[in-house]
């Protein structure tokens, strides 16, 4: 075809043509075709740009072909400049059809070209889409020669190639469920002969009480749940069933009770009396257990015999029956649990543990299970989780956000606060029993930016935000710059009653600057800032302070925004064993993964741009490693506070603004990161609080099926 040619549109589904131009979607499926077939035929096996004008969209390309089950989807990158798409693609063999779902209700969509490229062509508009996320200092020529023989000295040629190309390539949209149930469940799990045998070897067999409180109309979802049981391949459960229907009489393992008042709390400890398992479990009416799910359990419990409560993934099953909202859970999260039940179902306590704390309270009905695993917690209990969903509930059972409330003002003790940020999703204050010290150390190059379309003197305005916006006192804050600060910036310094310190190097390294600040403060918390953020929440030391003092908390980290108000910072996950902040660029009122973004969470790793430790745990692991200069210093703090046995939090009630540039490539030199995965690497070969389905291209917590192969591995040798 002829290059740049235009192809024609015409509805295939769900669309009609008003008389302004605009396309109206007309049911739930809209789609667009390109053609003519013959154009779209000759494409194929080729890589193309395709390119668009539309307004109101957000278009999928989705591309059918011989020999496809189903038709791959890219999501068409915006233009940063304007309303378009610019994309390069390459198309499989026999393709067949080109479609365009739009993702609006009414829009425009016109100017669809599409270009083939050669290889040479292909790599040089990578290169230019990677160039124009540079800052503009990175892109001088100089600057770029540099960066390329530190990676050839550093990175094998293939690992680069394959860098570039994904660099500049186009995101496919998320995965869906399903095809994460083909491609990674269905292959991973065991045979029914290998489930036996595993059964046979296990080293002890302990009996798991199924919990359930049920009504008199609920006996079809009963059968439906015992169903699930008796197809277990781990034979050794028992039901205890509260309820004031009659039981069903034909299983042996069926262990009925009535309870001796009203309430599903009454119902549960009736059946918790009856229970004769070492561990007790509770499930709804109509849930459904896979087959290995209590052989999943009874081997993570005989590797760790310790364990006083294991939870596994979930998800919901719809009135048809089909699995539909799966549940991809963090590993053991404290600070995440009192932010959101992510514990959930199914989950195995030990019996007597649940006995000793007086079993289910009425008063926290509607989330009986949330109280009991709070108070299961408070101290150190030893909590595993098992990554497969292992459990399929019935659509419509949610927490009772009132009861859950009730519950967490319990575990945060007469004098501290909870509240609802969302449905599921709660925010817990603990008072601060002391008010220490603490020490804001800046590194800054004391220099101008433009902000808001105005020029401005970041130290300067840094300062007076800290001054006029926070309302925790206790602070100083001292300022590492390099010797060259202009005298109205050191005017501000005096009149915001700040202190310099001066690093004294030519050597850019922004580690040993945050080591000299903090070597000059006093505070017995260190709180280290970047100079060109804003603060926007007045409290956002005190609610910082509140997590760093709860014990096995080591770093704390806020919620930051681009000047735009999307997202900057939510915490830090890795992919490829390096990091990346997650959910980055989304909208600033974004909840997030089930409330990730909404409310705490605990993460391997927050941003330096404004992190809080205390002064014993930092000096304990020798400060910042100046080792590196410039990229992972941060990061590489928050791990070696985790390698302490320490967590770090993202804590969601402390907001900044973070005048970064949102679409800046971070510039990481090789050697840099080469060390850091020498270093951390067999560590960060699984992020805990990150589970494997999800992608990191970018992160975002949306299935991936790029990482499909490698969650797949995870679970094969999970039943090894």
């Amino acid at each position: 075809m002829r290059r740049g040619e235009a192809l024609g549109l015409h509805a295939l589904r769900d669309l009609h043509r008003a008389a302004d131009g605009a396309w109206i979607a007309t049911g739930p499926a809209p789609v667009l075709a390109l053609g003519p077939a013959a154009t779209v035929a000759g494409l194929s096996g080729g890589r193309v740009r395709i390119r668009c004008r539309h307004e109101g969209a957000a278009p999928v390309l989705a591309v059918e072909a011989e020999g496809l089950d189903a038709p791959r989807r890219y999501r068409l990158t915006p233009l940063p400049s304007g309303p378009g798409t610019d994309d390069l693609i390459r198309l499989p063999p026999a393709t067949r059809a080109l479609h365009i779902e739009p993702g609006g209700a009414r829009f425009r969509l016109d100017a669809v070209s599409v270009e083939p490229v050669g290889r040479a062509a292909a790599g040089l508009y990578r290169a230019r889409r990677i160039l124009e996320r540079l800052p503009p200092s990175e892109r001088k020529p100089l600057r770029l020669l540099r960066r390329a023989f530190g990676l050839l000295r550093t990175v094998p040629p293939g690992e680069i190639v394959r860098r570039l190309t994904r660099a500049g390539a186009t995101a496919p949209p998320p995965a869906t469920y399903a095809d994460w149930i083909a491609a990674v469940e269905a292959p991973a799990l065991p045979s029914t002969e290998r489930m036996r045998a595993l059964v046979r070897a296990l080293p002890a067999r302990p009996t798991v009480s199924v919990l359930m409180a049920a009504r008199a109309a609920e006996a079809d979802r009963v059968t439906a749940t015992l169903a699930s049981l008796r197809a277990q391949a781990y034979p050794d459960w028992e039901m205890c069933l509260a309820t004031e229907a009659p039981p069903p009489a034909d299983e042996p393992r069926m262990r009925p009770c009535r309870p001796d008042a009203p309430g599903e709390a009454a119902a549960l400890q009736a059946a918790l009396a009856a229970a004769q398992g070492a561990y007790v479990t509770v499930l709804e009416p109509g849930a459904v257990l896979a087959p290995h799910a209590l052989l999943a359990f009874a081997r993570r419990i005989a590797a760790e015999p310790g364990l006083d409560l294991v939870y596994a993934d979930e998800d919901r099953l719809t009135p048809e029956g089909a699995r539909t909202d799966p549940h991809f859970k963090p590993d053991w999260s404290p600070e995440t649990l009192e932010a959101a039940f992510f514990i959930g179902r199914p989950a195995l306590a030990r019996t007597e543990r649940v006995r000793a704390l007086g079993g289910f309270r009425p008063d926290c009905a509607g989330a009986l299970d949330y109280d009991l695993v709070l108070r299961l917690t408070a101290d150190e209990a030893r909590v595993g989780h098992i990554a497969q969903v292992l459990a399929h509930r019935p659509a419509g059972a949610a927490l009772d956000d009132a009861a859950a409330l009730r519950a967490l003002g319990t575990r945060a003790g007469g004098a501290g606060t909870a509240r609802r940020l969302g449905p599921g999703a709660f925010a817990v204050r603990r008072p601060l029993a002391a008010r220490p010290l603490v020490s804001i150390v800046i590194p800054t190059a004391g220099r101008d930016s433009t902000i808001g379309g105005q020029k401005v003197d970041l130290l300067a305005a840094c300062l007076a935000s800290i001054r006029a916006t926070g309302t925790y006192g206790n602070i100083e804050i001292v300022a590492v710059d390099n010797g060259d600060l202009r005298p109205e910036t050191k005017a501000a310094v005096e009149r915001h009653g700040a202190r310099t310190v001066t690093w004294p190097n030519p050597v850019f390294n922004i580690a040993a600057k945050m080591n000299l600040g903090a070597g000059a403060a006093a505070g017995e918390v260190l709180l280290f800032l970047n100079d060109d953020v804003d603060i926007v929440t007045p409290d956002w030391i005190e609610a910082m302070l509140a997590l760093l003092a709860i014990p096995g908390v080591g770093a704390v980290g806020p919620r930051l925004l681009f000047e735009d108000g999307t997202l900057q910072h939510v915490g830090v996950v890795f992919g490829e064993g390096l990091p990346d902040h997650v959910r980055r660029g989304f909208p600033g009122d974004d909840p997030g993964y089930r409330g990730s973004s909404l409310a705490n969470r605990n993460y391997l790793a927050v941003t330096g741009a404004c992190v809080m430790v205390r002064r014993a745990d930092f000096e304990a692991i020798r400060g910042f490693d100046e080792t590196y200069p410039v990229n992972y210093n941060d990061i590489d703090l928050c791990l070696r506070l985790h390698e302490r046995g320490l967590r770090t939090v993202y804590c969601a009630e402390a907001c900044l603004h973070h005048y970064e540039s949102q679409n800046r490539i971070p510039v990481v030199d090789p050697g840099e990161q080469a060390r850091f995965r020498r270093r951390w690497g067999a560590l960060l070969a699984r992020d805990p609080y990150y589970p494997d389905a999800f992608g990191t291209r970018p992160p975002a917590f949306a299935l991936d099926a790029e990482r499909f192969p490698q969650a797949a591995r995870r679970m094969v040798e999970a039943w090894r």
